[in-house]
């Protein structure tokens, strides 16, 4: 390239620069520092001691067995008794690393890295496809690639995560990688494609923050000279994914951020500035993507056109290079008039002069034919070295985009209805949809009923599960639908009738019933019974309460004796305040703090928290029963019992739910695994200390003080409990129990003769205790039943069966499968075993943070709990 050899030693003399500072900065410090290349490291990491209480592990892939080992390791060798591991990158068998040379580094000339990061997998689907295209093309031209290790001087082609980077390594020390760079070589300078999505408050997800970070601390190091990547001649280009469902200023913040920081160090953007945007909340996430691709592809060529040219003489230096082997030109051909990417033809000296214009004439005229791109999702840089302000421009074009005129669209896109419909979802609509709950079909078999079932006497082989709105607020990281539903903070689509859903809705269900007729072990009589439809769980995916018409819709489930049961995520009080009477209104409670609601419900409104503590103080002038549901995820909300017990008494709800998360299963889209789901005991411990925490602000008294609360129901097969207001719930103590008597159940009939006459006469008003019906006794709390319907029986897959049924407060196992008492030698080798575990991982549960933001858990105590016997 022209002028390479200047950048070289200019790269190489700031090297040495930043070398002299750095030994110079050890040895004031008091200690003897030799330089070595490919040492420079950020602060933080060189802060890393042995006594950190939290290790943290950048850019290293380990295997999965590695990990294990290390964290044991750690364990036998800390003094801490948690340990927070960050950033481990668990290799990935089915990525593309392994099929190229380690030490093929970024800046290396000849080289085509594609990096990304990927949360649901868009991201890196998308880098593969440009992997393969940049690979076609070049191929189909003739071009030599560096393919599985070859040994060769051909353009390696890559795709990476960004987490497997140094990058502090590979931006800082480069040097050697230009040395033996020289004009007429037929390189092309080194080319770095970002493709990045967006996650919480415009951030890259936890994986990829290794790259903003080191950006950021490298473009502000007194060390690191301005313009410091000018020398190695790199082209980058970026693609974001993000959606305009989200703030403003927070759509593709990450992908901006990057152009911003590698222009400020000199890096020269592929495409002129340009920086791509797919929008997932208007679905072009696919359209922009093909414009940025076809200009990428472009622009590659004419890098591969141009090294090509100079090699053979066209350069502006008129040196002419040769083949190895003889004095011909080495693009040289038998045919004169074939032309390929890399062959220049030989020319005479007046028409190399011709050749050197037209080159120039190209750089002007580069981007003319570029116009593939959705103009609201391009920003351009205007001027050098200024970089224009993004974030502005961002907002500027979502303006743009809501103030485009026409019909509103449809909610759903063919994706996201393909994707629904493949998970059994029934839609409805533009917007809404049904779905057979698998609680439903357990009790049609007689196999017990849900946790409603047993807390507020709802019959599970008669209830529908709906939604009017499969758009919601939230991105919450527990989502049972993996975020296959739109998202969005206000309503901005097609509104279907009210009416037209509830109809639509009931016999979608009620054609589901029927097909359910096959199940084995369906109960005829249940069956039959479950074709009348006698309650409505509107909390199937998405915010129901933000439909406009979703007053009109309770009514019509009324008015056809269909009970309620409304769950909202508490981020639009103003509906929740004008809401009819409902049978039963929740509001999720799914963290104690601002700092977590954001770590797992990754809200789209910036005052998430403001909005849900809003939403709960509405709750306390609703009259009906209001329920506060938490929703445990271990080693992400478990903690901080004290801000739970703050947010209920905001609200002063009738009732607490206190719910175990499902594991749904491994997807793109969650970070979960099973060590995040509790065991119900873990459940009722956390129950009982929020019941304290409450009666702790009941005792400080005020006006605001909430009533007191106890322990009513619960539900071990669902790892369930509730908590209930006793001056509404509460019943006579048991004389021969001690325990107390609760109604949690609700008399649905006089529920709706209520609900009927307040429509009637808009002025009446009715309370909690108007309808309450008396709770069965093996539904209260720490029944012999655990909360199991004992009409029904207990249904065991492949018949397993714990082998233990009764543990210690330490967790050791106390009794066998059969429920009878182990020995004391029993117990004694049981609780030695439990003890080793200890030493290896600790005492008490320790939360590791893995790559990607996955927490997993361990507990010694819980290493009996999940052991099986066959019978």
């Amino acid at each position: 390239m022209p002028g390479g050899g200047g950048r070289a030693s200019k790269a190489t003399a700031t090297a040495t620069t930043i070398a002299a500072a750095a030994l110079l900065c050890a040895t004031v410090a008091g200690g003897i520092v030799l330089y070595k290349k490919h040492s420079i490291k950020s602060d933080k990491d060189k802060n890393n001691t042995e006594d950190n209480k939290t290790e943290n592990v950048k850019s290293r892939s380990i295997t999965a067995e590695e990990y294990v080992s290390k964290v044991i390791a750690n364990e036998k060798d800390s003094s801490s008794s948690s340990i927070n591991v960050q950033s481990i990158s668990i290799k990935e068998n089915n990525d593309d690393s392994s099929q190229q040379p380690d030490d093929c580094r970024i800046l290396k000339p000849n080289t085509i890295t594609v990096t990304y990061t990927s949360t649901t997998g868009t991201c890196k689907s998308l880098a593969a496809k440009i992997v393969d295209e940049i690979k076609s093309s070049l191929s189909s031209a003739g071009v030599l690639l560096n393919n599985d290790d070859d040994n060769n001087d051909g353009i390696v082609v890559r795709m990476r995560q960004v987490a497997e980077f140094d990058w502090w390594d590979e931006l800082l020390n480069f040097a050697e990688e230009n040395d033996n760079k020289k004009d007429g070589d037929g390189k092309i300078p080194p080319v770095v494609l970002f493709i990045l999505p967006t996650w919480t408050n415009g951030t890259l997800p936890p994986e990829g923050e290794i790259l903003l970070s080191s950006l950021e601390e490298i473009s502000t190091d007194w060390r690191v000279a301005p313009n410091h990547l000018a020398p190695s001649d790199v082209r980058h280009s970026i693609f974001g994914v993000g959606s305009t469902a989200y703030d403003a200023s927070t759509f593709c913040k990450p992908a901006k951020d990057v152009h911003a920081l590698l222009t400020k160090l000199g890096g020269e953007n592929l495409l002129r500035g340009t920086v791509a945007m797919g929008d997932e909340n208007t679905g072009n996430v696919e359209k922009v993507f093909q414009g940025w691709k076809k200009g990428v592809v472009k622009k590659v060529s004419d890098l591969v056109r141009k090294s090509s040219k100079n090699s053979c003489g066209g350069g502006k230096d008129k040196k002419k290079t040769t083949a190895a082997a003889g004095g011909d030109c080495a693009c040289m051909s038998e045919d004169q008039n074939t032309e390929s990417v890399g062959c220049c033809q030989q020319k005479e000296p007046e028409e190399e002069k011709t050749i050197i214009e037209e080159e120039e004439d190209d750089d002007e005229d580069d981007y003319d034919d570029y116009d593939d791109y959705d103009d609201d999702y391009i920003e351009e840089e205007k001027g050098e070295p200024e970089v224009i302000d993004l974030e502005d421009i961002g907002t500027a074009m979502v303006q743009s985009t809501k103030s485009k005129k026409g019909p509103p669209r449809e909610m759903v896109t063919a994706k996201q209805a393909a994707a629904l419909k493949k998970e059994g979802y029934k839609l409805i609509g533009t917007h809404s949809a049904v779905k057979l709950c698998r609680w439903t079909k357990h009790q049609l078999r007689g196999r017990g009923g849900c946790y409603k079932h047993t807390f507020y006497g709802i019959t599970s082989y008669q209830c529908m599960e709906a939604t009017p709105s499969l758009a919601c607020a939230n991105k919450c990281v527990f989502c049972w639908r993996h975020h296959k539903n739109p998202v969005g903070k206000e309503w901005r689509w097609k509104t279907d009738d009210p009416h037209f859903i509830v109809e639509e809705a009931v016999n979608k269900h009620v054609s589901m019933i029927k097909e359910a007729k096959g199940i084995p072990g369906v109960q005829a009589d249940r069956w039959e019974e479950a074709h009348t439809v006698r309650h409505c769980a509107l909390s199937l995916v998405g915010e129901p309460i933000m439909y406009p018409r979703i007053d009109e819709l309770l009514a019509d489930l009324h008015s056809r004796e269909i009970s309620t049961f409304l769950v909202t995520n508490g981020q639009h009080p103003k509906a929740i305040e004008s809401l009819r009477p409902v049978t039963q209104l929740y509001v999720s409670v799914d963290a104690p703090t601002p700092e977590s609601l954001i770590e797992i419900d990754r809200p789209l409104f910036n005052d998430a928290w403001e909005r849900l503590k809003y939403s709960l103080s509405c709750l306390k002038d609703k009259g009906q029963r209001t329920v506060a549901r938490l929703t445990v995820v271990k080693g992400w909300n478990s903690d901080d019992i004290d801000g739970y017990a703050k947010l209920v008494a905001l609200g002063k709800c009738s009732l607490v739910e206190v719910k175990g998360v499902t594991f749904c299963g491994k997807s793109d889209a969650s970070n979960l695994n099973m060590t995040n789901t509790p065991w119900h005991h873990e459940v009722v411990a956390l129950t009982q200390k929020l019941q304290e925490e409450l009666a702790k602000i009941t005792a400080a008294g005020g006006p605001d003080a909430p009533p007191l609360y106890g322990l009513a129901c619960e539900h071990k097969h669902s790892c369930s409990v509730l908590l209930a207001r006793v001056d509404q719930f509460g019943g006579e103590i048991d004389p021969v129990t001690g325990r107390r008597k609760w109604k949690t159940w609700i008399d649905y009939p006089k529920f709706h003769e209520l609900a009927a006459r307040h429509v009637e006469d808009p002025t009446f008003k009715f309370a909690v205790e108007d309808y309450v019906a008396e709770t069965p006794s093996w539904a209260l709390f720490g029944a012999e039943e655990e909360g199991f319907d004992p009409t029904d029986n207990r249904h065991r897959k492949k018949r397993k069966h714990p082998k233990y049924t009764k543990f210690d407060l330490s967790g050791v196992p106390t009794h066998d499968d059969d429920g009878q008492e182990l020995s004391a030698q029993e117990r004694n080798r049981l609780k030695m075993l439990m003890d080793e575990k200890k030493k290896d991982v600790g005492d008490g549960s320790t939360v590791y943070t893995l790559k990607g933001g996955e927490k997993t858990v361990e507990d010694a105590s819980l290493m009996f709990r999940g052991l099986t016997v066959t019978k």
